[in-house]
């Protein structure tokens, strides 16, 4: 089990990362190349701030898991900060060191549908999502 992220449960997280991979898969959208941090292209990973979007980041497996141990180890967060941030206005510049519910106040501002991302999606007309491979689990799902 994922630990919750921003206020995204296990199971939103998941299904976002399936959502973005279905897309990526289907070239409905691109997977970075580079990090957007370092501008590395070996061990390169997806991270999402926002669940209930499908505009993740692409970062390198190292910075990725410093980003995600920011809370527990700031202080190795903040080096990264402080050598690859140029404006201080860079998205990863403004990551907060303690924990957030940032689904919470997504779900407070548009209400719970905006959860259900797959509805949302941004995909081509006709498209049927394959519903029997999306991650459900919880009360009322098998």
């Amino acid at each position: 089990m994922l630990p919750t992220y921003n206020g995204f449960t296990h199971e939103e997280r998941v299904r976002g990362w399936q959502l973005i991979h279905f897309m990526i898969d289907n070239s409905w959208k691109e997977r970075g190349a580079t990090c957007c941090i370092t501008g590395r292209t070996d061990q390169l990973r997806l991270h999402s701030e926002i669940y209930y979007d499908w505009q993740p980041y692409t970062i390198n497996q190292s910075l990725h898991l410093a980003l995600h141990q920011r809370f527990k180890k700031p202080d190795a967060w903040l080096r990264i900060v402080e050598r690859y941030g140029r404006t201080g206005t860079e998205w990863f510049t403004r990551l907060g060191l303690e924990p957030v519910d940032l689904a919470g106040e997504l779900r407070a501002k548009y209400g719970p549908e905006i959860a259900d991302i797959f509805t949302r999606a941004p995909l081509p007309a006709g498209v049927n999502i394959p519903s029997h491979q999306i991650y459900r689990h919880g009360p009322g799902h098998d």
